[in-house]
């Protein structure tokens, strides 16, 4: 489908300039747009031009998105296409899938083997938001977070993990983390490691429908967005209807039936997208 539509354009900056933005992501990029801020608004330009959108609406829905001062519309728009950078660099070959009026995923990989792929994001709790407009601290509890990435498994993203499973195929949640504690090196991917695969009790709090669950950390490193290597991780789900085969994404941690593991060559702690 033609690229027919233009993100970040002048009209849009001249917006962004005259508005006000408080804790919105476009305050940090127009204070280093000279630097940091154009490379970033840049990158997510040259995506968005070669990023497969299925339909014209689709497209729209994606600009209006990624144009949003509002950080969680903003952050939905750029981990998808985060996340289809990834899946380019790793080799697979992957298409949007275009929305209907049921949820569908957002991804269909075709090749080295065929899934879906559901990308999600883990915004700051409304506790945690509600202890910081109070002046107040919070605590590093990853039982918390854990509780809500089960949530979005068994709950809010049902539907789209259901999908792949009613083609009998393998669905796959990728779900990006920019909660309080996120970034800060607590390996919280071993800790989800030990609570989704250390027990045959933990491993049946996981959808049958869902053959793996991504954790992303992701970061912006002097403009550029990056995915970690050694706090990234995939968990495949021993209980799945649909297994996926395990080494799909090698670039992250691998866990897999009562916590075996492979972990990347971290010759570089961060794959730069």
């Amino acid at each position: 489908m033609p690229n027919n539509l233009t993100v970040f354009d002048a009209a849009w900056l001249t917006r962004a300039k005259g508005a006000t933005h408080g804790v919105s992501w476009i305050a940090g990029v127009l204070d280093s747009l000279n630097a940091e801020g154009t490379l970033y608004l840049d990158s997510i330009r040259i995506w968005f031009n070669r990023f497969p959108h299925p339909t014209i609406k689709d497209q729209g829905a994606l600009k209006t998105r990624l144009e949003s001062f509002n950080n969680s519309d903003h952050l939905g728009g750029v981990n998808e296409l985060s996340w289809w950078e990834f899946m380019r660099k790793a080799q697979l070959t992957a298409t949007s899938v275009a929305t209907e009026t049921t949820p569908r995923p957002d991804f269909r990989i075709s090749a080295p083997t065929e899934f879906y792929v559901e990308v999600s994001t883990l915004n700051v709790s409304i506790v945690d938001c509600k202890a910081f407009a109070r002046g107040e601290g919070v605590c590093l509890d990853h039982t918390a977070t854990l509780s809500r990435i089960l949530l979005k498994a068994a709950n809010d993203k049902r539907d789209q993990i259901a999908y792949g499973a009613g083609l009998r195929q393998p669905s796959v949640l990728v779900l990006f983390d920019y909660t309080t504690w996120s970034w800060q090196g607590t390996q919280a991917s071993r800790v989800f490691a030990n609570a989704l695969l250390g027990t045959p009790r933990e491993c049946s709090r996981l959808p049958v429908d869902l053959s793996a669950l991504v954790y992303v950390e992701r970061k912006v490193i002097d403009g550029r967005i990056a995915i970690s290597r050694d706090r990234s991780a995939i968990y495949y789900n021993p209980n799945a209807t649909y297994s996926l085969p395990v080494g799909m994404f090698p670039d992250i941690g691998q866990f897999w039936c009562q916590i075996m593991e492979s972990q990347p060559r971290l010759d570089d702690h961060w794959v730069r997208l």
